[in-house]
């Protein structure tokens, strides 16, 4: 059974619990406008869903519900920021505003965060550059949940990465990552059901592939995708991140979802890029059209619909949830109605029958 919410309502809803568990009504409404976005381009796994282990996790300690987040340091294209163990969304948000104003003056800037907390969707800081005419990067590191290739046990993170590109259509072009094969929570709605997974998604304790999801709870760990080549990647981001910014790295992080009294300690990039600054941008926007044109002509094989490019799908639930409302899978109900008991508000959620066949990739 599935669910479905006017994203209106449902982003009120988060910016009132929010402020019911001490956030102000600042962190309130960026946490509660990044996650319904997130929701509502289908990205559940990292929506909504969330936000009562991230209020647990506020009432446990883990996340300072009145940090001080401040600029440590800064210089014309760059800066450092301290989230303060900030709710992710708020430090991350941000940084991004300051890369977007830095960048249209510089070209191009980056700004780091560190001491922060898990961020939801990377793709939605990302888009957020790409909404001003501007490529937006943003990545984040994060505790080690992934093997590291012909190694065994959790070494390295699985490290968020998103790339977005503003269109002609004002919609971004964006790809939004995760570098392990497939995300936690697959793994672990896989143990619920009983079912095997397949060879390629995690190792076991002694560091080999296994299709029994309790591997992963005993000891294993998630396969890093493409194997090497994502195990590369996830070591440039977590440079870029935490060994840049002077934050945690490695072990000296902890699981956002799983040890709720902890900080996470994370950190993040954001990056913007002035596209102005190299062409005109109404120029870029029909150059990057026919790119996508040519991609989209591509000679389909059998059985086969259609070419999409990145972000296509997303941009597609979105412009449906403005019209239809958004539907949410059963498990971001129970989540949501969760923190409606939790905080004592009350939430109408309509019943529906459709399937939404959207999946995230979860609890990074």
């Amino acid at each position: 059974m599935n669910y479905a919410i006017k994203p209106e309502v449902l982003r009120e809803f988060c910016a009132k619990a929010c402020e019911k568990f001490g956030y102000s009504p600042e962190y309130a409404a960026i946490t509660a406008e990044v996650l319904t976005e997130s929701e509502m381009m289908g990205t559940h796994s990292h929506g909504t869903k969330n936000l009562v282990n991230y209020i647990r996790k506020g009432l446990a300690g883990g996340i300072r519900i009145d940090a001080d987040i401040r600029i440590l340091k800064e210089g014309p294209a760059w800066a450092l920021m301290d989230a303060d163990a900030s709710i992710g969304m708020v430090p991350a948000y941000r940084s991004m505003e300051l890369a977007i104003k830095k960048a249209a003056q510089c070209g191009i800037a980056i700004v780091n965060v560190k001491n922060g907390t898990h961020y939801g969707a990377s793709g939605y800081y990302a888009c957020m550059a790409a909404k001003r005419g501007m490529v937006g990067i943003s990545i984040s590191n994060t505790e080690p949940n992934m093997c590291i290739p012909g190694g065994r046990g959790r070494e390295i993170g699985n490290s968020p990465f998103s790339i977005a590109f503003p269109q002609k259509s004002g919609d971004p072009l964006y790809l939004d990552i995760a570098l392990s094969a497939v995300a936690a929570l697959k793994i672990e709605q896989a143990k619920k059901e009983g079912r095997t997974i397949p060879d390629t998604w995690i190792v076991d304790k002694d560091g080999f592939p296994s299709t029994s999801p309790e591997a992963f709870f005993d000891g294993g760990a998630a396969q890093p995708m493409a194997a090497h080549k994502g195990y590369g990647l996830s070591m440039a981001v977590e440079i870029l991140t935490g060994v840049m910014s002077g934050g945690a790295i490695l072990h000296e992080m902890t699981s956002w979802c799983w040890d709720l009294p902890t900080p996470n300690k994370v950190s993040y990039s954001s990056v913007a890029i002035d596209i102005s600054k190299f062409m005109d941008l109404p120029t870029f926007e029909d150059r990057l059209q026919e790119y996508i044109d040519s991609i989209h002509s591509t000679p389909l094989r059998k059985g086969s619909a259609r070419i999409l490019v990145p972000g296509e799908l997303e941009t597609a639930r979105y412009k449906n949830a403005l019209e239809s409302g958004i539907l949410l899978p059963s498990d971001v109900a129970e989540n949501l109605l969760a923190l409606s008991e939790l905080a004592g508000l009350e939430l109408n959620l309509e019943k529906r029958t459709e399937c939404d066949e959207s999946s995230g990739d979860a609890c990074i």
